[in-house]
């Protein structure tokens, strides 16, 4: 099951970087069009805000709750004994997964939804597809909350960290 999830995060961090790097491209070309004098029908903020933003951001977080790449503030449970922080990390695994299945499950309504409506935009130009966008969403937190709840079901210790680190990109300068 970790793998599969692994592999899953991975493709959907794919996902994020695609979007990210399609987002930069179109923005760019909107730019160089305007600059020219060019009155361009590209639909730049409605790509960005319907497609690319929901990929760049949602798309991203399974991998970064894999790698452990949130935010994370220990101030008083850095004092407790590791018995005590070992059980509530695992409670706040339950917690998070139950959350974020929740979560999933009512995206998930909402693009079934949106898909058998055929949710779309009208634009100055026309009619934008926006649907597909809510897919992204609800696959993103299914993979958050299945991440988690494997986490609670493996009693997985956290990563042994000693004191904290501090580097710059200026030492041997």
């Amino acid at each position: 099951m970790a793998r599969i999830l692994t592999v899953l995060d991975r493709a959907l961090l794919a996902v994020a970087i695609a979007g990210l790097v399609l987002m930069l491209g179109h923005v760019t070309l909107e730019v160089v069009l305007r600059l020219l004098g060019v009155v361009s029908q590209l639909q730049t903020i409605t790509f960005v805000s319907a497609w690319y933003m929901v990929a760049v951001v949602f798309c991203a977080l399974p991998y970064a709750e894999k790698s452990e790449g949130h935010i994370s503030v220990d101030l008083f449970t850095s004092m407790l004994p590791d018995h005590i922080r070992h059980a509530i990390r695992r409670i706040s695994f339950a917690v998070i997964a139950i959350c974020l299945g929740l979560v999933a499950w009512l995206s998930f309504e909402e693009a079934w939804d949106k898909t058998l409506r055929g949710e779309i935009w009208e634009t100055s130009t026309g009619y934008f597809l926006v649907w597909p966008g809510r897919w992204a969403v609800a696959l993103a937190f299914t993979l958050l909350a299945l991440r988690n709840a494997l986490r609670f079901l493996q009693n997985e210790k956290p990563p042994q960290k000693s004191s904290p680190t501090y580097t710059s990109s200026m030492e041997g300068i």
